[in-house]
C-alpha cells in the first residue's frame, strides 16, 4: 500500500520529534570547565547534569545542552568547577560560638588581649560570662605566658575565660576560678594549674581548660542554633561543603539533626563524638547515624596538647624550657586502649589527637594492638605533626589515615624550631611522607584555631609559605604536596577518611551535585595568585547556597 505524501510528511516529523526529545534536569551547569577528581585521575568536561540532587551526565557542551530540557541553565562563562571542598578537622559550633566572644587574634600584646576584653565586657553587660579566644603569646615581644594580675584588676565582677588561639591553654580570672572551684590544692590530671608563691596564676593548660567546657556543653539553644547558622555561611562562602567536626556532644549532635530536617542547616557535617563516657553510652545503643547530610560514626579523642602550649607529649625534652619538660599526656594507655576496644566493637572510627612524637608512637601502638594489620576501618590520627622517622610506616602497615592541618606548618614554623630544635623539626609537618604511606592524606583547618578558607589549606600544602610569602623558597619543601594532591586532600580523599566517597568528593555521575565555582584554575593559576582565588558559587545537593 502507498502512502500519501501527507502521512510520509506526518510520519518523518514525528520520528523526527522523538528522536529529539529532551530528558528533564534540575540543573545544566555548561560553559565550564569541569574538574572531576575521580578515583581513577582527574577528567574535565564542559558541561554536567543534575537531577534531584544528583549528577546524571558529564559531557560535552552540545551533548548536555541537546539532551537535557533544565529548570535552570547555569553559564560559567569559562570558569573553573571543582567538587564542593571538605574540611577534614574544624571545629563547626566552636567557630559559630567564637562570633560571641572577645575576638583576641593577631593581639600584638597582652595589654592588647586586655584592652580588647575591657571595650567588649562594656558593650556586653548582658553576658554573665566574658569569653575570648585567638591570643598567642608566639606574635609578642614579651613571649612569656601572661598571668590574671591585672586582669583581676580590670574585671573583678564577672568570670573571664580567654583561650590561647589553639585553644590548649588560657587565662582566667580570680571570680573565674571560684566558679569552678579551682585552687592552689586543685590537681587535674594531664593538664596544668600555674602556681605562684602557692596560688594560681589563672594560666591553665590542656585539661585544666577542660574544666570549664560545660560553659559550652551548656550554651542555650538559641546560641547554639545561631551559633552554627553563623558558621555555616562562613562555610559555604568559602566553597566548603562538608565539614568534620572534631568532637561534639550529643545535644549538639541531635541539634544539628534537628536543623537539618527543618532545612535551616544544608550543609553536610561529618561529626566525631567527644570522648566522654555518656556520648559513648548513647550512641552505643543508637549506633552510628548514616544520613545524607549528618554522618556520626567516628570517636574524637586527645592525647595530648598543642606545641604552642608546650603541651605537645615528645619523647625528649623541649628545647626552650627546662629540660625535664615533656608536655602531657591528657589521659592514660588503658583509657586509649578501652576507647579501641569500643571503637572496634560498635563500629565507629578513632580520631586522636596527637601533636608530638610521644603522642604518635604511643596511639599509633595502641591502634597497631586493635588493628592487627591492614583493614578498612579507616581510623586516623589527626595532626600527626611531630614524627619519629622510626614510626611513619605504622600509618601503611594498619592503614590509619594521617589527617593534617597545612596552615599549621606555616603558622608555627617562625618559633617551632626553639621548641623542637633543627633534629625533630625535619621530621614535623611531613605531609609528603606522610601520603606515601597510604597514598593518600586528609587535609584540615582545625578552624578556629587557624582561618576557614581551603584555599588557604590548598596554598599552604603546595606552597609552604604564609600570606606574607615567607619563607621566600618555601617551608621544609621536600614535603609539599602536588597541586593535585592537594586538591584530591580537600575533596575525594577527605571523603574517603569520612566514608563518604560513594556520594561525596568528586563530580561523577551519581554522586551528590555538590561543587563549587572558582575565578581560576588552582592547578595553573601562579602561586602567588592563589589567596586571591573567589569563590564565585556553591552548591550542596544541586541548590545554590552561595
Amino acid at each position: 500500500m502507498k502512502l500519501s505524501p501527507s502521512i510520509l510528511l506526518a510520519t518523518v516529523l514525528c520520528s523526527s520529534g522523538c528522536a529529539f526529545q529532551q530528558e528533564d534536569a534540575d540543573l545544566v551547569v555548561h560553559n565550564a570547565v569541569i574538574h572531576t577528581l575521580g578515583e581513577g585521575g582527574s577528567e574535565t568536561s564542559q558541561a554536567m547534569a543534575v537531577r534531584d540532587g544528583r549528577i546524571v551526565e558529564l559531557g560535552a557542551e552540545r551533548q548536555i545542552l541537546n539532551k537535557y530540557s533544565a529548570r535552570e541553565k547555569l553559564d560559567v562563562a569559562g570558569q573553573h568547577v571543582y567538587p564542593g571542598f571538605i574540611d577534614g578537622h574544624c571545629h563547626f559550633l566552636g567557630y559559630g560560638l567564637n562570633k560571641q566572644k572577645v575576638d583576641l587574634a593577631g593581639a600584638k600584646s597582652w595589654a592588647e588581649v586586655l584592652e580588647r576584653t575591657v571595650v567588649f565586657a562594656k558593650a556586653h553587660p548582658e553576658h554573665e560570662w566574658i569569653l575570648g579566644r585567638g591570643w598567642d603569646q608566639n606574635l609578642w615581644d614579651d613571649k612569656r605566658f601572661p598571668d590574671n594580675t591585672r586582669l583581676n584588676e580590670l574585671i573583678p565582677d564577672r568570670p573571664v575565660l580567654l583561650q590561647r588561639v589553639d585553644g590548649h591553654a588560657a587565662v582566667v580570672n580570680e571570680m573565674a576560678l571560684e566558679r569552678v572551684g579551682l585552687g592552689a590544692e586543685s590537681v587535674v590530671a594531664g593538664g596544668i594549674l600555674e602556681l605562684r608563691d602557692g596560688r594560681p596564676t589563672g594560666l591553665l593548660v590542656d585539661n585544666v581548660v577542660e574544666v570549664y567546657q560545660k560553659i559550652f556543653d551548656d550554651a542555650e539553644e538559641a546560641l547554639k542554633r545561631s551559633a552554627l547558622l553563623d558558621a555555616q555561611r562562613d562555610c559555604l562562602a568559602t566553597g566548603l561543603t562538608m565539614v568534620s567536626d572534631a568532637g561534639l556532644d550529643v545535644n549538639t549532635i541531635e541539634l544539628i539533626a534537628q536543623m537539618q530536617q527543618e532545612g535551616a542547616l544544608k550543609i553536610r557535617i561529618y561529626a566525631m563524638v567527644s570522648d566522654k563516657q555518656e556520648n559513648l553510652d548513647h550512641f552505643a545503643v543508637k549506633g552510628p547515624i548514616l544520613s545524607d547530610r549528618l554522618i556520626v560514626r567516628a570517636v574524637k579523642c586527645y592525647a595530648d596538647g598543642a606545641l604552642g602550649s608546650r603541651g605537645a607529649l615528645l619523647r625528649e625534652p623541649y628545647s626552650d624550657v627546662d629540660s625535664t619538660w615533656h608536655g602531657l599526656l591528657r589521659s592514660t594507655p588503658e583509657h586509649f586502649a578501652d576507647i579501641a576496644t569500643w571503637c572496634k566493637g560498635h563500629g565507629f572510627q578513632m580520631a586522636t589527637h596527637c601533636i608530638g612524637d610521644s603522642a604518635d608512637r604511643l596511639l599509633l601502638g595502641i591502634y597497631a594492638m586493635a588493628l592487627g594489620g591492614t583493614n578498612d576501618l579507616r581510623w586516623r590520627i589527626e595532626h600527626a605533626q611531630c614524627m619519629d622517622p622510626a614510626d611513619f610506616d605504622f600509618f601503611s602497615r594498619y592503614t590509619v589515615i594521617p589527617s593534617v592541618q597545612p596552615t599549621h606548618a606555616t603558622s608555627d614554623m617562625l618559633w617551632a624550631d626553639e621548641r623542637l630544635g633543627p633534629d625533630r623539626l625535619a621530621h614535623a609537618y611531613a605531609y609528603k611522607r606522610l601520603l606515601k604511606q597510604n597514598g593518600m592524606i586528609a587535609l584540615g583547618t582545625d578552624f578556629p584555631v587557624e582561618g576557614i578558607s581551603p584555599i588557604a589549606t590548598f596554598y599552604s600544602a603546595v606552597v609552604r609559605k604564609n600570606s606574607a610569602g615567607v619563607p621566600e623558597g618555601g617551608f621544609q619543601m621536600g614535603d609539599a604536596l602536588s597541586r593535585e594532591e592537594a586538591l584530591y586532600g580537600i575533596t575525594l580523599w577527605n571523603a574517603i577518611a569520612s566514608f563518604t566517597e560513594k556520594d561525596l568528593g568528586s563530580l561523577e555521575v551519581g554522586k551528590f551535585a555538590d561543587f563549587v565555582i572558582l575565578d581560576r584554575d588552582l592547578l595553573t593559576a601562579s602561586a602567588e595568585s592563589l589567596l586571591g582565588t573567589r569563590v564565585m558559587h556553591t552548591y550542596v545537593n544541586g541548590e545554590r547556597m552561595h
